[in-house]
């Protein structure tokens, strides 16, 4: 499935595109399109099976964001 993640600020996004990239998974920092009410100014896109995977993956790496979204 693919996801966007919003973060509450640029370090998130940026350290979260590195954790990813580390793991293999498929992932784009893209612009927070104004439509999502994000306060960062960037997003991840990224490809996972679940959620709850990349909820896991974010914790393990003490990575605060502000939302997991289904990217359509």
């Amino acid at each position: 499935m693919k996801f966007i993640i919003t973060f509450n600020d640029v370090s998130g996004s940026l350290r979260t595109e590195q954790v990813l990239k580390h793991r293999s998974l498929p992932c784009v920092i893209d612009a927070a399109p104004r439509s999502l009410g994000a306060t960062c100014v960037y997003i991840i896109r990224t490809e996972a099976q679940t959620r709850e995977e990349i909820a896991a993956i974010l914790q393990n790496a003490e990575i605060g964001w502000a939302k997991i979204l289904e990217d359509m």
